[in-house]
């Protein structure tokens, strides 16, 4: 867990440095009045804390019944950046991935003319994502199981978290929709290229 949140601090420090549109003070829940950048930022140990809080104490059981480690695709190779744009409406000026260091969570980060979409696939065990914050809303019809918190959508299906922010529309529903639509046209690729 230690290293998901290495993996996710470096990619948030990687968005810090590219990204620098502040967000509305009404479009988080966890963070007022920041720019997008450090939602980034404080997302990635927030949306440990915020989800389990087991998970961020190392408390948490040990996640058996996930896929095997390697099992986490490049994510930047399951989406091309026409894709990306025709998902956001906005022009991809800059793409990141982790380079795959860690064996059990992968990012991708696309900046965009305006905002930036981040997925990150993290190999999970149903009972561990299933701990979550109070203030997290479902999400129906994505996944096995879904829900919103702090502008990100998690998902939860085959032993996967799929985490997926969106700051390029006007409005958290619109960032929603954005992540909605991303997470039902990743799933089935990681699926595919999971085998």
């Amino acid at each position: 867990m230690t290293r998901r949140i290495i993996v996710l601090a470096a990619a948030a420090l990687g968005a810090l440095g590219l990204a620098g549109c502040q967000q509305d003070a009404g479009t988080t829940a966890a963070k007022p009045s920041t720019p997008a950048s450090a939602v980034a930022v404080a997302s990635a140990p927030a949306s440990a804390s915020a989800k389990p809080s087991a998970k961020a104490s190392g408390s948490a059981k040990p996640s058996t019944g996930t896929k095997e480690a390697g099992a986490v695709p490049d994510i930047c190779k399951l989406m091309s950046k026409a894709e990306v744009q025709t998902l956001t409406g906005e022009s991809v000026t800059l793409m990141t991935d982790d380079g795959g260091s860690s064996p059990t969570s992968r990012y991708c980060q696309w900046q965009l003319s305006q905002g930036q979409l981040t997925v990150t696939v993290s190999l999970e065990t149903r009972e561990n994502f299933d701990i979550r914050n109070k203030q997290a809303q479902p999400v129906i019809g994505v996944g096995t199981t879904a829900y919103s918190l702090a502008g990100h959508l998690y998902v939860w299906q085959d032993g996967r978290d799929v985490d997926v922010y969106v700051s390029s529309e006007s409005s958290d529903p619109a960032n929603l929709s954005v992540a909605r639509r991303t997470a039902l046209q990743l799933l089935p690729r990681l699926e595919a290229a999971s085998k």
